[in-house]
């Protein structure tokens, strides 16, 4: 947490910023919100067509590669991932990923293999932790207007969907991660 962030938590404030052109506010952890289980999306309707699009703008606005409904305070199964562009990281290349929404999704794992990786959250502002993550993983969801969507991701891409899925569930990265000492501050 920032020192600004650190010093309400101590005081039991919610921390939360507003963003400019969106109705939500990105919220950050200690708020309890973040750690209750969303609940599923039945109604495909306009009002969800308004969350999803000011989930994008949010994530956008944060250059954040993916982020979950709870994180804008919305207990609702519902997330967005995408990365715009090919990028490097840790020494894999990246390819793109286009905006993908998933609205009730639901992941398992495609063989054993698991991989470690460094992981930073939008709700967690200015830290980040190396967290173990399965390498392949298969999903099932609805897109965002309730017909049924299926697909893999592999790598960074499956740990991005892996993460997002976690704050549907009150997890957040850092109860993944193994040991202390990999919780670091981010270099700013």
């Amino acid at each position: 947490m920032t020192p600004a962030h650190s010093m309400a938590a101590k005081q039991g404030c919610i921390i939360e910023r507003r963003h400019a052109l969106t109705d939500y506010a990105l919220i950050y952890e200690p708020n309890p919100t973040l750690r209750e289980t969303s609940q599923i999306v039945t109604a495909f309707d306009a009002d969800l067509q308004e969350l999803v699009e000011n989930m994008v703008r949010v994530m956008h606005q944060e250059k954040g590669v993916g982020l979950a409904a709870p994180q804008l305070g919305v207990l609702r199964r519902v997330i967005v991932v995408e990365v715009a562009q090919a990028i490097e990281r840790e020494g894999e290349s990246i390819g793109p990923l286009p905006l993908t929404v998933l609205i009730n999704p639901e992941i398992a794992p495609l063989g054993h293999e698991k991989i470690e990786g460094w992981e930073g959250c939008l709700s967690i502002p200015g830290y980040r932790g190396y967290v173990e993550r399965w390498q392949h993983i298969t999903y099932t969801a609805q897109d965002i207007n309730g017909h049924p969507l299926q697909g893999q991701a592999t790598g960074f891409h499956a740990r991005i969907i892996q993460h997002e899925v976690d704050h549907l569930n009150g997890i957040l990265y850092t109860d993944r991660t193994e040991k202390i000492e990999t919780f670091i501050r981010s270099p700013s």
